[in-house]
């Protein structure tokens, strides 16, 4: 082998190495801890959110084995394109993150995604509970039985920007600032409405009952999601509102909760409606809260069964005899599918509400050498009963099935005249009250629906 051959060898395998680490990383690592500060429901992504139940792991190296020919072809092309295009390339790595995000395109997974060094850091920051953006949770559908993908948003964060503004779940995304974004999957979405606190962006979306799309402006800001909210209903009804499952919020549930134990409630309701989700071992640990006898999900990587995930045993904080009503959403998510499906499957609550958002990935996010990251679909989730969260039940229903169903949100005529907030802080009271209601009914001794 001459020198240019061997150097050439030497450069392709230094790209490989850039290209590739932790493409071929087996399992999601479920129960690691973070090794460069987590995160997720979401997703899962704040934006804006994708829903999602996350961990990351280090890349690692290439293979002896591996298969080369795939990747000489990437490099001439990229050589082709830094001595012949047109214009002169500035910024030769934006050619390799290029190439990354087109093999993730392929997998057609709206979970997937690539994140330069810049986009990690942020994505670091939420996992402290708090970023820079709209406040809104973003999710991709398919249209009807075809292929076409519109990015829809599947809730909003209480007290943000976008719950300042007529936004509204379930209103498809058509334009970002101007530009169509038809035909890009939620991750390119949700990085075109993220940006500086202060800066405004214009979103133009589609919504269910109007003609023309509705044009709304959002200030961006800082975002942060609120810690449990609790209280006592009446005089006896314990309540509690978890907004996403970030590091802290197993030991913030369990501070609300044993405040409201101590107190001697005859119930308690368990409020994750909007939910998007977060980390899996924090889902873990708070349905380690109610109970410390049985699986709280199966875990299934690609070729290998499902393996059971234990609660933890010594933690529960709410007395076996308590009963517990959990009241979800079209917004609850991932995380929160998690634990309202182990309360429900082991008996330990009675779930209400609507059904839930029916997400069932597990991403391993992979920090790659230039401290960029990968976050990959690399395992599914199940419930204690082995139920897939991501098939239908109903027609068009997926998720959590409640045992009570409260039907939808209601918006009618006058509605308008709200703040998106103030008609959700409406809906969402009067849903809590039905929850309460039942709650009632399960203390006296009567059937729940």
């Amino acid at each position: 082998m001459d020198k240019t051959a061997f150097r050439f060898r030497v450069w392709l395998i230094v790209l490989i190495g850039m290209l590739m680490a932790g493409s071929f990383v087996a399992g999601a690592g479920v129960m690691h801890w973070f090794s460069a500060e987590p995160l997720l429901g979401l997703v899962g992504r704040v934006a804006q959110i994708v829903p999602g139940v996350i961990e990351v792991e280090q890349g690692r190296g290439i293979p002896a084995s591996t298969n080369l020919q795939p990747l000489a072809t990437f490099w001439e092309v990229r050589q082709r394109i830094l001595r012949d295009y047109v214009e002169p390339i500035e910024e030769p790595i934006k050619l390799t993150y290029g190439a990354i995000r087109g093999m993730i395109g392929a997998l057609e997974d709206p979970y997937s995604r690539f994140m330069t060094p810049e986009q990690y850091k942020e994505f670091q920051t939420e996992a402290a509970g708090q970023f820079e953006g709209i406040g809104a949770v973003l999710e991709e559908r398919k249209v009807g039985e075809t292929d076409v993908r519109q990015v829809v948003i599947s809730s909003i964060i209480r007290d943000g920007p976008a719950s300042e503004v007529d936004i509204r779940p379930g209103d498809v995304v058509v334009k970002v600032d101007g530009e169509s974004v038809e035909g890009l999957g939620v991750g390119p979405v949700a990085d075109m409405i993220r940006g500086p606190e202060g800066t405004k962006v214009v979103l133009s979306l589609r919504r269910e009952g109007s003609d023309t799309p509705v044009e709304v402006t959002i200030t961006r800001r800082q975002v942060k999601f609120p810690p449990p909210e609790h209280k006592i209903i009446g005089d006896d009804i314990g309540y509690v509102w978890l907004h996403y499952f970030n590091k802290q919020a197993d030991v913030q549930l369990r501070e609300s909760l044993d405040d409201l134990v101590a107190r001697d409630v005859k119930g308690l309701v368990f409020d994750l409606s909007s939910n998007g989700g977060g980390l899996l071992e924090q889902a873990i640990s708070i349905a380690s809260l109610f109970y410390d006898d049985a699986p709280v999900v199966y875990v299934k990587e690609r070729n290998s069964e499902a393996q059971p995930y234990q609660a933890l045993p010594g933690r529960v904080a709410v007395p076996s005899e308590l009963p517990v009503v959990v009241l979800v959403n079209e917004g609850s998510a991932s995380a929160s599918e998690i634990v309202a499906g182990a309360l429900q499957d082991t008996g330990r609550a009675t779930v209400v509400g609507q059904h839930t958002f029916g997400k069932a990935r597990v991403q391993t996010v992979i920090e790659l050498n230039d401290h960029s990251a990968l976050a990959l679909s690399t395992a599914g989730y199940l419930t204690p009963n082995k139920r897939d969260l991501s098939q239908e039940y109903a027609e068009g229903k997926r998720g959590i099935e409640p045992d009570v169903d409260f039907g939808e949100y209601y918006r009618g005529p006058g509605d308008d005249a709200l703040t998106q907030k103030e008609w959700y802080d409406r809906e969402h009271k009067k849903q809590v009250d039905r929850a309460v209601e039942v709650l009632r009914k399960l203390i006296a001794g009567q059937p729940a629906g």
